[in-house]
């Protein structure tokens, strides 16, 4: 795991451990709800640049600190559903980055409407929870794990976006329907290309080219 230093808030800094190669981060004890809206869009752009992702072995999970098991937890926050792995002793959280977009609600899954309108654009897509190859032409939901066809919520991307701005004085207005496009077009893509889109990447492009400057 890599260390990186990010902004807290009110004030200071907080250091969150990525894994690249398996996409995953490791707070420790409340570190994820100190994140700033700046720290989380450098996260999201620290794990778009990372390499592709490799399937963690979850049953062997151990803290980094003390080396106990961890253990496998199931949370709520609002509406969304989200799984991580902590530590019984209290020194922290693994959480698979799929996992942290769903607890700041930056996924969602996608209505019929918009399944049809992405399927202009694409024709397979990579699941969010197993990774699978999803037929759109074939499937609304992924036919191996049953997940639900999510992608960045252009609403929540837009307002963490504006939070940042605000805070830096920046002019710079968020056009939420021309994020909707870039997330739901498929980037340009041509129906035939058969390579599974990855919403959450295509997601993480459109969001960071908002970025303001820093």
């Amino acid at each position: 795991m890599r260390a990186l230093a990010l902004e807290r808030a009110p004030h200071g800094e907080v250091v969150v451990d990525l894994c690249a190669g398996c996409h995953a981060l490791w707070f420790d004890a409340f570190e994820s709800v100190q994140l700033t809206p700046g720290a989380t869009l450098a996260l999201f752009e620290e794990v778009r640049a990372a390499q592709a992702p490799r399937r963690a072995e979850q049953k062997s999970l151990a803290c980094p600190r003390c080396r106990a098991a961890l253990v496998e937890t199931r949370d709520l926050r609002h509406a969304t559903r989200f799984v991580y792995w902590r530590c019984m002793r209290g020194h922290g959280r693994f959480t698979p980055f799929v996992q942290f977009l769903r607890e700041k609600a930056f996924l969602r899954p996608l209505a019929p409407g918009e399944i049809a309108r992405l399927r202009v654009h694409v024709r397979t897509v990579r699941c969010t929870g197993c990774g699978a190859r999803v037929d759109l032409s074939r499937h609304a939901r992924c036919p191996y794990c049953a997940g639900p066809i999510e992608a960045f919520d252009a609403d929540a991307a837009a307002a963490t976006v504006r939070a940042l701005e605000d805070r830096k004085v920046a002019g710079t207005g968020i056009d939420i329907e021309g994020l909707a496009d870039a997330l739901l077009g498929g980037g340009g893509r041509s129906p035939r290309d058969e390579t599974p889109l990855d919403l959450i990447g295509a997601g993480l492009a459109a969001l960071t080219s908002l970025w303001p400057a820093r």
